[in-house]
């Protein structure tokens, strides 16, 4: 009952048009998601990205005017002059303080720094400025070692962040980002003082202010070797090795100094980093991604999709639907009319001729009962006809010139038709049987031979639409070489017909001669068909193989290879080598024994 039901143009449409369905909708939705997988992250990453750029851009900025002021304290000739001098009166003290604070006033990020200090370096002299002054412990000579221990060998800024040394308030501290730069004498370039700006940490917390973080997202800021995690507008120092990250492609991201990383904690979790650098400072702004963003919009996105594809499925039940309906009817009407001619009612019914292509079906099937009825009137004069046409063919069958003589003229009309392919096989085909019927002689040049493995070739190139190709590659020496007839065509038979046709596709046969060191003649024919198991090729020497096919059924492989035994002796013969599912190689052993050469009508076609 079930290979009935498969049987049928009705279950067959429905079961085309189900697994049409089915494959458009998981096409769809593999590809949809692929590509919204692919779009959702890149689309989490530019965003992400475009975030970092736009607050590194206004910390840059600021940044940029605390670096001018503190190259301006390290250079102004008043300050040199100030650290310099071996006495300093007090009105040039307050003149250099003044233009120090001046200059402090009219920088545009003024309100980050919480004090500048200029100081020679043995801590006698210094001057401040800054916001800082009345909320922090007062600064005097005898402090200014808590700036750093010693004097610092070389200009750092950016590098960390730390509690201003003058807090008063534990409780309360007050986080600064240091800048040290020296103060070199113009003259020989000798250190004679610092530069020291205590920039306070709202310059980075203030641009922050307004950036969402998700609740499974972090922000990282990286100065120097120091990485600290923002959270509640303060940035918490992390630990060196509290995680890994691993560096990607940044061909997602809209600036080529973005970089992607995966940050690998301990306990296995992997996030996707996004980093976009500070412009001038080596600060590092990053940004892991929230995965509770990208799974919502995945949940949306599936469920979108699944309502598409209930859509799709809908659509294809309605196009299964109509399909039944317009042809299963026409065709259940044209089968009931088939029963009844089946059971000798020819009449005509014109109910199964409608305007479409089944119409034209049902006029057939009118018309197929009209001419049963007079072929029926006429089959005794027709089956007289036949019988004496059967014996006129079988006669012609004998008759090996009639043969020659109708294939001529056929190859001649396919000519002039400009039918080169019918022309070209018909010719094949003579020669062929010319080659068949004529002769006795058991021995043949070896060219002879290949021109009859050509001809046959060319019938069953055409037989497979040109899907098998064979090549050819001869030693010239041996071309006179001797062979039994018919010896390689069963060779190229049996790899047509057993090696490439079971393949189900195009299969190509190589067709080699060489003479060995040894003096030998050396055939092989290989194939690239389906290959045979060392049982396979046992069983063809053991005359338990498949018979041969075609039209040389009483020539075969074992025969062929007997055939060699006895005329040369037990050394030459056929050996096989084959591997399953990639190549049969057939090799042909003979004595170096050549023909002298002769002009008949079977020799070599070059």
């Amino acid at each position: 009952m079930k290979r009935r039901f498969l049987k049928t143009i009705k279950s067959k449409i429905r079961m085309v048009t189900i697994l049409f369905t089915l494959f458009v909708t998981i096409f769809f939705a593999t590809v949809s998601y692929s590509q919204f997988q692919s779009y959702a992250r890149r689309n989490q990453i530019q965003s992400t990205e475009f975030n970092l750029q736009l607050v590194s851009g206004l910390i840059a900025q600021d940044s940029a005017a605390l670096d001018t002021l503190s190259k301006w304290c390290s250079t102004n000739s008043q300050i040199i002059s100030y650290l310099e001098a071996a006495e300093v009166s007090p009105s040039e003290a307050f003149r250099t303080y003044n233009r120090l604070k001046e200059e402090y006033q009219n920088n545009r990020a003024g309100s980050y720094i919480r004090r500048v200090i200029v100081m020679d370096t043995q801590h006698t002299r210094f001057l401040q400025v800054g916001s800082a002054s009345t909320e922090t412990l007062p600064v005097n000579v005898y402090n200014l070692n808590l700036l750093f221990p010693g004097a610092p060998k070389q200009a750092y800024a950016w590098q960390k962040i730390e509690t201003d040394p003058y807090n008063v308030d534990p409780a309360e501290p007050k986080n600064t980002i240091p800048m040290v730069r020296p103060i070199f004498r113009p003259t020989n370039k000798e250190i004679i003082g610092y530069v020291y700006l205590a920039v306070d940490i709202r310059l980075i917390t203030d641009q922050l202010s307004n950036y969402v973080v998700p609740p499974d997202s972090s922000l990282y800021l990286k100065l120097g070797g120091n990485t600290y995690q923002y959270a509640g507008a303060n940035f918490t120092l992390l630990p060196k090795d509290f995680a890994k990250t691993q560096a990607n492609s940044n061909s997602e991201t809209l600036d080529a100094k973005t970089e992607i990383s995966v940050l690998g904690f301990q306990h296995g979790v992997k996030k996707t980093l996004v980093s976009y650098p500070v412009r001038g400072t080596g600060m590092t702004l990053s940004n892991s991604l929230s995965e509770q963003q990208l799974a919502e919009q995945r949940n949306n996105f599936i469920r979108l999709t699944i309502l598409i594809c209930i859509g799709i499925i809908a659509l294809g039940s309605l196009i299964t639907a109509y399909l039944n309906h317009l042809i299963n009817t026409p065709v259940a009407k044209m089968r009931k009319r088939m029963v009844l001619i089946s059971h000798g009612d020819f009449s005509y019914d014109p109910e199964i001729e409608w305007d479409n292509e089944l119409g034209e079906v049902g006029r057939g099937i009118n018309q197929l009962s009209h001419n049963v009825v007079n072929l029926m009137q006429t089959r005794l004069a027709d089956e007289k006809k036949k019988q004496e046409l059967e014996y006129q063919m079988l006669q012609s069958q004998i008759n090996p010139h009639f043969l020659y003589n109708t294939l001529n003229s056929i190859k001649w009309m396919a000519t002039i038709q400009n039918a080169t392919g019918i022309a070209e096989m018909t010719t094949a085909l003579s020669r062929l049987l010319k080659n068949i019927s004529k002769g006795t002689e058991k021995m043949i040049p070896l060219e002879e031979e290949l021109s009859l493995l050509d001809d046959y070739f060319v019938i069953q190139q055409y037989r497979y639409g040109g899907a098998i190709t064979m090549t050819k590659e001869m030693d010239d020496g041996i071309l006179q070489n001797a062979i039994p007839r018919f010896t390689l065509q069963p060779l190229l038979e049996n790899a047509v017909f057993h090696g490439i046709e079971p393949k189900g596709g195009a299969g190509h046969i190589e067709v080699k001669g060489r003479r060995r060191e040894d003096g030998d003649v050396e055939l092989t024919v290989t194939d690239d068909g389906v290959g045979m198991d060392a049982e396979s090729i046992q069983k063809i020497f053991d005359g338990d193989g498949d018979a041969p096919s075609g039209m040389f059924r009483q020539v075969g492989i074992l025969n062929v290879h007997k055939r060699i035994q006895y005329e040369f002796g037990e050394h030459y013969g056929i050996t096989i080598t084959s591997e399953p599912g990639i190549y049969t190689k057939t090799a042909i052993l003979l004595p170096w024994r050549p023909l002298p050469e002769t002009g008949s009508e079977g020799g070599s076609r070059k």
